[in-house]
């Protein structure tokens, strides 16, 4: 893993820890990585890649909502992990 996948996760699980358990929309979790890394330019799929990352580690979970669509949330082992970066 490079150190920009490893800032990656960090600011993936960062973010998500600090909903306080509330889930987050995907494109606003995509967002977040791009403001946290301006230098960088990111194709969709290399974000969608990043997250998915985090989910098939068992970070993250995410669900389809009818009205907001893909939401992000930390799973328990996600949330330990988060608490131990901050």
């Amino acid at each position: 893993m490079t150190s920009l996948e490893r800032d990656i996760r960090t600011c993936i699980l960062l973010a998500l820890l600090a909903t306080k358990g509330s889930p987050m929309p995907d494109d606003s979790l995509k967002r977040h990585i791009c403001n946290m890394h301006p230098n960088v330019a990111f194709s969709a799929g290399e974000l969608t890649d990043h997250v998915r990352d985090c989910e098939t580690d068992n970070l993250i979970a995410g669900t389809n909502d009818e009205v907001f669509g893909l939401m992000w949330a930390l799973t328990p082992k996600g949330k330990i992990r988060a608490q131990q970066l901050r």
